[in-house]
């Protein structure tokens, strides 16, 4: 968190106009607020690195978001609702940063039941970029839901080895037990640290909370820049 000397500006208080110090010390709190909530929203997880690539996959677990993440580039729409996916084909669109712009190709958005991951080394190896997205509130509460994130996780990393072309993310972590996103992705970090696929847990890895828009629009910023 931003730390502020109040011994300096309790000096340039007093030997200052009233009105002066006041102008004057206003601002310094509001950016120093404003800064210490981009420090939490966005080093959230670790160091990261933009993608660039004309073609994407989103794959990961069932209910984590993906669709949601794919029409937010598509559309520039975000839905809080959850949005069941079979298998869907969408043309090529275009999607555009502060800094870029990036002409995707049509692809498939897939769903995230099991029988579907049979359709990943496909998908990876025709796409440029990998998304792989899971529940990091049903990954930290539930064994089984973790395990089945590894088994994805395993196969993506054997396909997709390159860790400037994949970025996961932890989704919904609004129904975590923490208020602290650093706290939530350091157990996800600690819990994946012996796996040989750590990688896709400690580089290109982000915590969000999918039901705020600015959370999920912080999310894409990170991912391509």
């Amino acid at each position: 968190m931003t730390s502020i000397d109040f011994d300096i500006i309790n000096s340039a208080m007093l030997n200052s106009e009233p009105q002066q110090a006041i102008v004057w010390f206003v601002p310094v709190i509001i950016a120093a607020a404003v800064g210490a909530i981009i420090a939490i929203i966005i080093a959230n997880s670790g160091p990261s690195k933009p993608i660039e690539g004309t073609s994407i996959c989103v794959l990961g677990q069932k209910e984590s978001g993906k669709t949601t993440f794919l029409n937010w580039l598509r559309f520039d729409k975000f839905t809080e609702s959850y949005q069941q996916t079979s298998t869907v084909e969408y043309e090529k669109f275009t999607y555009e940063t502060e800094k870029k712009k990036y002409e995707i190709s049509s692809g498939i958005d897939i769903g995230g039941d099991k029988s579907y991951v049979d359709m990943y080394e496909k998908l990876i190896n025709k796409n440029e970029i990998c998304i792989f997205v899971f529940d990091v509130a049903k990954f930290l509460k539930d064994s089984s839901y973790r395990k089945e994130t590894w088994d994805r996780a395993d196969l993506i990393f054997h396909f997709r080895p390159d860790r400037t072309k994949r970025h996961t993310i932890g989704t919904h972590f609004n129904n975590t037990d923490s208020k602290d996103v650093n706290e939530i992705a350091n157990r996800v970090v600690k819990l994946s640290e012996n796996k040989p696929f750590k990688d896709m847990f400690s580089f290109n890895f982000t915590v969000v909370d999918f039901a705020k828009r600015d959370s999920f629009k912080d999310c894409v910023k990170r991912i391509f820049g």
